[in-house]
């Protein structure tokens, strides 16, 4: 049979359907069969229909236990292939599901609802797929016993939904109740082992979007210690496969069950270093940041050059890669700067953002400050240096925006800008940064929630720019909070505590007077001699 001859069959079967039994048992099977091309017309055709012929009646086919029709029929619509006709009927099921009271939402049934909050997953955008997985994630954690009846895929199709709303309430303490169930089943006699390779993913995937629940970390763990146990162990993933779970663990970077299955994975990888060719454009983003965790560690370093090389010998493919997919493959890159490949991989990402200049407004934040964080590692690359002024051009733009810069992302940008001194558009941006710094500083919890670390790095950039009256008062609101702290806490190295000493030393005289600076410095030498000391006792 032809193609076009496929595809009337297929359109003239759902028009044939006399109920939500048919029409989706037809949608499902010629979902699979069609071509692309075909596809996208039938699964819009399909949409329409389901929208017109089956929607009005689904409160009336839930009480008749015909849900699972309308689950998988709006799983296979609400795909890519579906389009808007698809996106429409998606979010008016989903409109349906969030004013369902709650005796007709058990009867729709657990394995129903989590294809149901997977289909809502993909527009995450929508308010009524927003509210419809809402209503799912609710009756998750009141009826928490009913996530026993689901199989490991089911479990990962509710997680991964819910994940598309992090900041949710309920899609978080459904994801908790989710996360206990697993660790319920870790400790059975036979563990994990009916866990699926693509469960096991899609799992780990979902409850990284929440690291800091203790639930889901236990939960990610047990996750990781079945993939360590297996024989074969990462023999049968896929590509993406991999780079999802080196990603996912990378949430949890001080825990050693992540730390040893991503070494395992970063061997695997190695391994399949002649069908590098197989892995996607995100693949090696998503493995170069997850890899970049684990710094110290020696397979995890030889996995990322690898793939340094690989994106060099495809250099011509960079345009394909997303804006967030680049500024992770720097923000690796750059935790191994003495790397040649990676120096030159760096480079060739350095030209790529330069060449969408214009398009840098679509950055988010954070992919913004780990660019001009991972360029920071190489300053004196001149792409990298014609990429960093660009960046700070569209941080100048965004001034209005500043307050959505994480703690670490200022700290970043901060002490990234500063080495390029000479460049106006850095020099006006460190101004402007240290506005922000100042303006926080004036809130009721000032520089209390910046790290050490970040912290530390603000110091250091601030104080590269010592004839910025700006850069210097915000270096002196910074000092006080370190000096609050205790300077011990910040682990200023040896050079960093020359290069602030020399910084503070070309300030004027009446600025350098201050308290706060007077007593860092003297802070500053007394650490040094101390430590001048204990190396003469050594020796």
């Amino acid at each position: 049979m032809s193609a076009e001859a496929n595809l009337t069959t297929a359109l003239s079967e759902i028009d044939r359907a006399r109920d939500i039994v048919e029409f989706s048992t037809v949608v499902v099977a010629r979902d699979k069969q069609l071509r692309k091309a075909d596809q996208l017309v039938f699964l819009q055709k399909a949409a329409v229909e389901f929208q017109s012929r089956f929607l009005p009646s689904f409160e009336d086919s839930i009480r008749a236990e015909r849900s699972w029709g309308y689950a998988t029929t709006c799983n296979a619509v609400s795909r890519k292939a579906g389009g808007q006709p698809g996106r429409d009927a998606c979010e008016k099921i989903a409109s349906r599901v969030s004013q369902i009271d709650h005796a007709l939402m058990a009867k729709i049934g657990i394995r129903a609802l989590s294809i149901f909050a997977a289909s809502f997953g993909r527009h995450s955008r929508s308010s009524e797929c927003h509210y419809g997985a809402i209503r799912i994630a609710r009756l998750c954690r009141e009826e928490s016993r009913s996530l026993q009846e689901l199989n490991n895929l089911s479990l990962a199709a509710l997680i991964n939904g819910f994940s598309k709303w992090p900041e949710e309430a309920d899609c978080r303490q459904a994801a908790v109740a989710i996360a206990g169930e697993v660790i319920r089943r870790a400790n059975r006699h036979h563990q994990l082992s009916d866990f699926t390779q693509q469960g096991l993913v899609s799992l780990v995937n979902g409850f990284s979007k929440w690291p800091e629940e203790v639930t889901s970390r236990q939960a990610a763990a047990a996750l990781a210690l079945e993939i360590v146990r297996r024989p074969g162990r990462l023999r049968a993933f896929a590509q993406q496969g991999l780079a999802i779970l080196v990603n996912g663990f990378s949430k949890w970077p001080d825990e050693r069950p992540y730390g040893q299955v991503t070494v395992a994975i970063a061997g695997e990888v190695l391994g399949r270093a002649a069908r590098f060719r197989e892995f996607s454009e995100q693949d090696l983003a998503n493995l170069v940041n997850g890899f970049s965790k684990w710094p110290d560690d020696a397979v995890s370093g030889q996995a990322t050059v690898a793939i340094a090389s690989e994106l060099l010998r495809r250099a011509t493919q960079l345009p394909h890669y997303t804006q967030q997919g680049l500024a992770n493959l720097v923000n690796g890159f750059c935790k191994w700067p003495e790397d040649a490949v990676c120096r030159k991989a760096t480079v060739a990402i350095a030209g790529e953002v330069l060449r969408r200049a214009a398009q840098l407004r679509d950055l988010t934040q954070q992919g913004l400050a780990n660019l001009v964080n991972g360029f920071s590692k190489w300053p004196e690359e001149l792409a990298v240096r014609r990429a960093a002024v660009a960046l700070a051009r569209e941080v100048l733009r965004r001034a209005t925006q500043l307050d959505d810069f994480s703690q670490q992302g200022l700290a970043n940008l901060v002490n990234g800008f500063s080495n390029w001194p000479e460049e106006l558009p850095c020099a006006q941006v460190t101004v402007m940064l240290a506005g922000e710094v100042l303006r926080r500083t004036e809130r009721g919890t000032g520089l209390s929630d910046f790290s050490a670390q970040d912290l530390r790095g603000i110091v250091i950039g601030f104080n590269r720019w010592p004839r910025e009256s700006a850069a210097r008062q915000a270096t002196i609101a910074v000092i006080n909070e370190v000096l609050g702290r205790g300077i011990r806490l910040f682990d200023f190295t040896k050079p960093d505590s020359e290069n602030l000493l020399d910084g503070f030393s070309k300030w004027p005289q009446d600025a350098a007077r201050h308290e706060a600076i007077a007593e860092i410095i003297r802070q500053l030498k007394l650490t040094q001699t101390g430590a001048a000391q204990l190396r003469t006792e050594e020796k």
